[in-house]
């Protein structure tokens, strides 16, 4: 089940998804549906002027999921299904610790041409209880270190994962 919580006293939201965890942002963002797909495990917020959006997305891990080849393909796959026309360009990538996980980095350029619109992307891929879990953060700017990025990257720190499985997937 995936719920959104409300907070108008920090002016914050807060979404929890079961069996992987909750994460919290500012109340500026919004679902950022489209009419027609499925978000079962695919959940993207957005915020205007600048543009700025993050998903998280979850599936079943295998042991091919943690590789630059996967993710790659896994992203540019999300990306053609839930933001037509965009294109990426990878220009990092390297292993490290996102809350006591072996991480996976990758970071780059976007752009979709048909809209004139591009930017730049960070995205982290790790194993968490029995899924494979991206968190997906971009924005119009054109650099890594504008305010957006920073303030996505916050909303990335804010992950709080759970441990718990029901006791069937135990």
């Amino acid at each position: 089940m995936i719920s959104i919580a409300l907070d108008l006293t920090n002016k914050q939201k807060k979404t929890y998804i079961d069996y992987i965890g909750s994460i919290s942002f500012p109340v500026g963002y919004f679902a950022h549906l489209l009419p027609g797909l499925n978000y079962t495990t695919f959940l993207p917020f957005i915020r205007l002027k600048p543009s700025r959006l993050f998903f998280l997305y979850w599936q079943p891990y295998t042991d091919k999921s943690l590789t630059l080849d996967y993710l790659t393909d896994l992203r540019s796959r999300l990306i053609h299904k839930y933001y037509v026309g965009d294109i990426m360009k990878v220009n990092e990538y390297y292993i490290t610790e996102f809350k006591d996980r072996e991480t996976h980095f990758i970071s780059g350029n976007w752009e979709n041409p048909t809209e004139r619109v591009r930017g730049v992307f960070e995205m982290i891929g790790f194993r968490h209880n029995n899924f494979l879990v991206l968190v997906d953060i971009s924005t119009t700017d054109k650099n890594l270190k504008s305010a957006s990025m920073n303030e996505l990257r916050n909303i990335r720190k804010s992950l709080e994962l759970n441990d718990e499985l029901p006791c069937s997937e135990k």
